[in-house]
């Protein structure tokens, strides 16, 4: 059975984070760049400040199309400033260029050199939805996209042509840093002065307004309140409800802005937001993490053409599609669960003790350290407040699976059967700039609020994904090569992001035309080297 806890997390928040916080650069090295709808195409990004790597724990990943709409959106934690993400191709799009854009909460905004938001052109081809001509008289590109280094002596004896299922020696030529390295069909679609990244000339400058929200406890969580007029005393609270839960509170500034430090959590099925004026409507909306971005009027995507002579190269990039799901796996895995929870000053797991149909009953009769009356015709609970050895005369923090509770006449005579256990802190418990008489919290089975009837006035809201871990099984993608009756169509022969060995021999599939071998790394100088090469498999 699975266990819902609930964290408390207490930041000073970022009111005091530097003004003159060290531009950040981007960089992504991607596994292909043509791709299939329904694959995966594999990321190493990497964001250093200076030569350091960027204190931020989350990237921005976009997947935008010419009319500059998101068609894929996700959040990528980084560790070190690094990540290994993936971007799965959404089925439904159109056969055309889109550009992947990549950048941390803060990049964008700290414009010294502009290398703060990561562009590349990937091609998607949908066979059930074929492009559109649009820009008849193409226009030329105004911009300088940033190419690998041609670097011919990346392949060992310069294999330039070998047959199909043969090993290839990539060779270093002694650099020692751990590097990326991919190896795949070259793209024949996308013109060559759109290959490689591009930074940040191709957008205008973000507005000044923009809020700087540097990460580095983990994701916050923008929200604002719509009310008309703004009480900036007025506490919010946040609670994300999964495998576990965690709890945090904001006081809007004048402009209604309110930002919540998700800390370490990284999973959760959906939020609640409620204001600590629970009895009114609610004007809470949550606001998107990922910065709008205007693309410059002269910069214009490619078009996508396909012609008769593309039809067998159409084909094999197609069956390669198919059949990796089958025969290339891919490892799955979790967050780890992270330390949850308070310390409290006294336990009572239910199951201990006789049942009663109402919450009210069981206070009263197990749980000492509980005061149940009615005050003004309101139930009112009062913890003991044990270092002075008194009752608070408030009513203290109540949650149910990490949930806020404000109702406590609902709660009196909430029927207690799906609680597994209550929990009590008998002192001052301060949760960012407020302080509760004590806290209540009560744990369900289920990890379903106990079947308590959720508040009328909260609001509850999914979210934008935060990317688990995924990991495939062999950098060869085909993990069976030169086995009997095993097929072998790959379009991508290698793919790491953490190579260190000064050299690596790779296999070629049964599909034949001209790869790329790219790999890349930041030096010492916090400098990106990237440098590429060519092979041709032939029959």
């Amino acid at each position: 059975m699975k266990k819902l806890l609930f964290a408390i997390l207490m930041f000073s928040g970022f009111s005091g984070f530097s003004q003159e916080m060290t531009e950040e650069i981007i960089f992504a090295h991607i596994s292909k760049n043509i791709t299939v709808a329904g694959e995966t195409i594999w990321i190493n990004l990497k964001a250093l400040q200076g030569k350091e790597p960027s204190a931020s724990k989350m990237a921005y990943v976009e997947m935008i199309d010419r009319n500059q709409k998101a068609v894929k959106q996700f959040i990528v934690p980084l560790v070190n400033g690094q990540a290994e993400a993936y971007l799965e191709i959404p089925g439904q799009l159109e056969s055309d260029h889109y550009l992947l854009r990549l950048y941390t909460r803060t990049s964008p905004l700290i414009q010294k050199t502009g290398k703060g938001v990561f562009n590349q052109f990937i091609t998607v081809i949908n066979q059930k939805k074929p492009p559109v001509l649009r820009n008849t008289n193409p226009v030329k590109n105004k911009y300088s996209f940033e190419k690998p280094q041609a670097n011919p002596n990346l392949i060992r004896e310069h294999n330039i042509n070998i047959s199909s299922s043969s090993n290839i020696d990539i060779d270093r030529q002694g650099e020692s840093n751990p590097f990326s390295l991919s190896i795949s069909l070259v793209n024949p679609f996308l013109p060559e002065e759109y290959k490689g990244f591009i930074y940040q000339e191709i957008y205008h400058p973000q507005e000044k307004q923009t809020a700087l929200v540097p990460e580095l406890y983990g994701h916050i969580i923008h929200g604002k309140n719509l009310s008309p007029t703004i009480d900036t005393e007025e506490t919010f609270f946040l609670s994300a409800h999964g495998k576990q839960s965690v709890l945090n509170t904001a006081k809007p500034d004048k402009n209604g802005n309110l930002f919540f430090e998700m800390g370490p959590l990284k999973t959760f099925e959906f939020l609640v937001a409620q204001s600590i004026n629970f009895e009114n409507q609610l004007n809470f909306s949550p606001q998107s993490p990922f910065l709008e971005m205007i693309f410059k009027e002269d910069f214009i995507f490619p078009d996508l053409v396909i012609e008769e002579k593309n039809k067998n190269f159409l084909l094999d990039l197609i069956a390669s599609a198919q059949v990796s799901p089958y025969f290339y796996p891919i490892e799955s895995n979790d967050f780890f669960p992270i330390v949850t929870g308070f310390v409290a000053d006294r336990t009572y797991l239910l199951d201990d003790y006789t049942r009663f149909d109402d919450m009210e009953t069981t206070l009263r009769e197990y749980v000492p350290e509980v005061l149940v009356r009615k005050q003004d015709k309101k139930t009112v609970y009062k913890v003991l407040n044990s270092p002075i050895n008194a009752l608070f005369q408030e009513n203290p923090l109540i949650l149910i699976d990490g949930m806020p509770v404000f109702d406590t006449d609902k709660l009196a005579k909430f029927n207690p059967s799906n609680i597994q256990k209550l929990e009590v802190l008998t002192r001052d418990f301060f949760l960012n700039k407020d302080k509760f008489s004590g806290v209540i919290s009560f744990s369900s089975f289920e990890n379903d609020f106990g079947k308590f009837e959720l508040p009328t006035n909260a609001l509850y809201f999914n979210y934008w994904e935060i990317q688990k871990p995924k990991k495939l099984k062999s950098p060869h993608f085909n993990s069976q090569i030169g086995q009997a009756n095993y097929p072998d169509f790959r379009t991508s022969l290698y793919w790491s992001n953490n190579l260190e060995q000064p050299s690596i021999r790779v296999t070629s599939s049964q599909v034949t035309g001209q790869f790329e071998v790219i790999y890349s790394f930041f030096n010492e100088e916090g400098r990106i080297v990237f440098h590429k090469d060519f092979l041709e498999v032939v029959d």
